[in-house]
């Protein structure tokens, strides 16, 4: 499968790929649809961003009988920010079909979701613990589910949430077919596979490769939380970047540093998704032209950026996924010239550091700011200040007659 037109996907599917202009499968993605298609259960092993949220929705989609009103497949997510993600792929895929799906997931009103599942969706998505609760009170019926993904098993085990996966898995039919995808398959999530399979399951491993320009530096910078606006003047300050994107996830705070940077005289602007369309070219004009120094948006418009020379990306806050890192700091590092990329971590976030280093392969060292310099830690020396010495003479002991 050289080409999704060559695959045996429905001609739904197709369309729906061609209009997000997605022609060429992933390696993931050519391994894992045809087994699934097949009938097969399969674990695969992919880093982040290889598309693996398709390799599993594709052949899924293409099972489920429209015509039904029962649900059909499940999709266990580990994260909010995944179930939404998800869920854009589902609306893409879906918009000109009969196919229904609902999003279920902790902190949002039960009763609105429980009053959802009457329209009878055919897939759900979300979180192990809200789609068992709705399970055991009956609101939810699993019984004729043909397909269980569990997406990210890796961040489904560190997060501690493995016996909600299990308690759902317990719940569906044995003759189930079950998709696991993780970035890494441990030897404990490659036996989930087993476990919860009626047959052997197909075991797909992709090495991983970094998708980033090997031409980026990337470091880190621990800041607290009350201290990010100051840490990003100084940060900017002391790298002096011809251009450069600043990237967060609130859309609010777009404006929020938009507006006090400039009053710091930077010269800066800000776009999101909900910026006229006027005024999100003037300020693209702006940086392309190089009138302004720095642009900050949101994530939404990290994939559809196009600023040649960026020199500089800097992550206010973090990325949602690994994804959302590569589409960031990939818009620095092109055309074989350098590029620079920082992220402020605060201090509970620092081990994700060490997650990216180790999921994109990277260097990602940690700097701080000093004397208007990003040096490392261990550069940074603290002279304390030097005391003058009081001029008192000492009292020669009295002789006593």
């Amino acid at each position: 499968m050289k080409t999704f037109a060559e695959s045996e996907l429905a001609p739904f599917l197709l369309e729906g790929l061609a209009e997000i202009n997605i022609k060429i499968p992933t390696p993931i993605q050519q391994q894992a649809i045809p087994l699934q298609l097949a009938g097969y259960s399969v674990v695969g092993e992919s880093q982040t961003g290889t598309g693996k949220t398709l390799a599993y929705l594709l052949p899924l989609l293409q099972e489920i009988q429209a015509d039904s009103s029962a649900t059909q497949a499940l999709i266990l997510a580990p994260t909010r920010e995944l179930t939404v993600q998800i869920r854009h792929v589902l609306e893409n895929l879906c918009r000109e079909t009969d196919i229904r799906f609902q999003i279920i997931m902790g902190g949002m009103d039960i009763k609105r979701q429980i009053e959802k599942l009457k329209q009878k969706p055919h897939i759900i998505v979300g979180s192990p613990g809200r789609i068992y609760d709705l399970i055991e009170k009956k609101k939810l019926k699993v019984h004729e589910v043909k397909r269980l993904v569990i997406d990210e098993a890796d961040q489904m085990l560190e997060s501690g949430i493995i016996r909600e996966v299990e308690a759902v898995v317990q719940r569906t039919p044995r003759s189930r077919k079950v998709s696991v995808f993780s970035a890494t398959i441990s030897p404990l999530v490659e036996e989930w596979g087993r476990k919860w399979s009626e047959e052997e399951p197909k075991i797909i491993k992709i090495q991983g490769e970094s998708r980033l320009p090997e031409l980026i530096e990337h470091y880190f910078i621990v800041t607290p939380e009350r201290e990010k606006f100051e840490t990003l003047r100084r940060l900017l300050q002391a790298l002096q970047p011809e251009r450069a994107l600043i990237f967060v996830k609130k859309l609010h705070l777009v404006g929020d540093i938009a507006s006090w940077l400039a009053a710091k005289e930077v010269s800066i602007a800000g776009i999101h998704s909900e910026t006229k369309k006027a005024e999100r070219e003037q300020a693209m004009n702006k940086i392309r032209k190089g009138e302004i120094q720095c642009l900050v948006t949101t994530d939404l418009l990290a994939r559809g950026l196009d600023i040649d020379d960026v020199t500089h990306v800097i992550n206010f806050d973090l990325p949602f996924d690994t994804d959302g890192y590569i589409h960031r700091v990939g818009r620095t590092g092109r055309a074989g010239k350098g590029g620079m990329a920082v992220t402020l971590l605060e201090p509970k976030e620092k081990f994700m550091a060490g997650k990216l280093t180790q999921q994109l392969h990277i260097e990602m060292p940690e700097r701080m700011l000093f004397r208007g310099e990003l040096v490392p830690p261990k550069e940074r020396s603290f002279r304390p200040p030097s005391k003058k010495k009081q001029n008192i003479k000492a009292k020669k002991p009295s002789k006593k007659k």
